[in-house]
């Protein structure tokens, strides 16, 4: 009886990630880690990201390592498929690489590196 309404307490901001699980194709652990380094990283940072974290995953057949990300909009970055961030990214990414030719590229060097790929998303709970 004394609980407060859930409609009565006030909303905590959330902070939302995305959560990438890669397979990498066989041998293709430092190449991928040298696109990460020598362009998603700067490209991220200068589209005012935060910096994403990769865990390495030991003895797992599913896959290799763990992307994790912010969403700096939380879901609402979902309202639009081109959003603010995302466009910012990839105007970073074309212009660290030299231009759209050598992004589209990369994305089909990319390709081949990464054998499976799932996403999903969470919140933190305050």
């Amino acid at each position: 009886m004394l609980a407060t309404p859930a409609i009565a307490q006030e909303e905590e901001p959330r902070t939302t990630y995305s959560v990438t699980m890669l397979k990498l194709t066989p041998g293709s652990e430092n190449r991928w880690t040298e696109i990460r380094s020598e362009y998603v990283d700067p490209a991220r940072e200068a589209a005012g990201l935060s910096p994403a974290t990769v865990h390495w995953v030991m003895m797992n057949e599913d896959y290799d390592l763990i992307i994790i990300t912010e969403m700096p909009r939380g879901m609402s970055t979902f309202d639009t498929h081109a959003n603010a961030e995302r466009e910012a990214f990839w105007e970073a990414m074309s212009e660290i690489v030299g231009g759209q030719e050598a992004l589209d590229a990369l994305g089909e060097e990319w390709d081949t590196l990464v054998e499976s790929s799932t996403t999903v998303y969470t919140h933190t709970h305050p």
